[in-house]
């Protein structure tokens, strides 16, 4: 019964991811154990969009370029976006970069032989797609296919012995809990699927949540911890075997949400670049009468209703009332 009135108490709330930077390299967040404060959160005025899942690259001049999913709920599905800072984190630019009217989020960066790729995660659709950045003009170009029919979430790829890995879970009831890895040898692929597949069945410390870190001749894996509820934290694991046969990792660390901000109730992803590491950050906002509008208008567009009554009369969002944060 307590279970069933907090996923209803649940329902009554926006939940609102946002970016946040801050200076601090891997050694020293593992020895502190929490991330430095405060941290400089990317400009976010509207209560109906969030920023989740961001990547980082810091290109020659010392610009930060982060990716990120961008998702309004009245669109009800997302699109990855790039903001270009200063060194002081300080926004100079921030556009769309891919927008295929389907759902998109985790906009892994990849970087090989003085280029810089974006695989973002595009399970909805049941493809992993990659495509080259341009760090000029900050534009995405040249699609490639890696699968087709595979509805892979949170794609993260790791060079170690000789291969190529690619470590994600599978869109369904177990995308937060089993671990699956496929090898090849070049990124691109083509890739065969673990014979250990799925090599982990847990909700803590499972689901990808950002790039392998390598620390000398030490790999640690940040994931996902799924276990109380989505978002808890992160929990960095180092990878003690892997091979065609076998995989085990064991938890190092955990990554809590920072406290002194509004963005302080979940965090399921991290990343870094040098000094600089970036994360996401979850508020709730409480504001039943906005869930049911957004309820009522995704039933009605499922149903074929016509799009421009919903959008004037559903989801007018300077009438929307917004009761209280937390």
């Amino acid at each position: 019964m307590l279970k069933l009135l907090k996923k209803i108490t649940d329902k009554a709330y926006i939940k609102q991811w946002n970016v946040g930077l801050t200076r601090m390299d891997f050694d020293e967040l593992q020895r502190n154990g929490h991330l430095t404060e405060p941290l400089s959160w990317l400009p976010l005025n509207d209560p109906l969009r969030f920023y989740a899942d961001p990547f980082i690259y810091t290109d020659k001049e010392g610009f930060i370029h982060v990716f990120y999913e961008d998702f309004h709920y009245g669109e009800q599905y997302g699109k990855i976006s790039v903001a270009k800072l200063d060194k002081d984190f300080q926004p100079l630019s921030k556009q769309f970069l891919l927008d295929t009217g389907s759902h998109l989020s985790y906009p892994n960066i990849i970087q090989e032989q003085d280029k810089i790729y974006m695989m973002p995660e595009n399970s909805k659709d049941g493809e992993v797609q990659y495509f080259q950045y341009d760090t000029t003009n900050l534009r995405l170009h040249n699609p490639e296919t890696i699968f087709r029919k595979l509805p892979l979430l949170d794609s993260t790829i790791l060079f170690h012995g000789n291969k190529y890995w690619l470590f994600a879970t599978h869109r369904g009831p177990d995308s937060n809990n089993q671990l699956h890895i496929y090898h090849a040898p070049h990124w691109t692929g083509p890739y065969t699927a673990h014979i250990g597949n799925p090599v982990k069945n847990n909700l803590v410390g499972t689901r990808p949540a950002g790039q392998f870190i390598r620390q000398g001749d030490k790999i640690y894996r940040p994931t996902q911890n799924c276990g109380p509820y989505y978002g808890k934290s992160i929990i960095i694991n180092e990878i003690k075997t892997l091979n065609e046969h076998e995989f085990v990792e064991e938890p190092v660390f955990e990554v809590n949400p920072p406290k002194n901000t509004k963005y302080n109730f979940a965090i399921h992803t991290i990343n870094f670049s040098g000094d600089v590491i970036v994360i996401d950050g979850l508020r709730r906002i409480f504001a039943p009468l906005t869930q049911i509008r957004i309820f009522i208008k995704k039933a009605l567009a499922s149903a074929g209703a016509a799009k421009l009554v919903v959008q004037t009369f559903l989801m007018d969002e300077c009438c929307i009332p917004y009761l209280s944060v937390i």
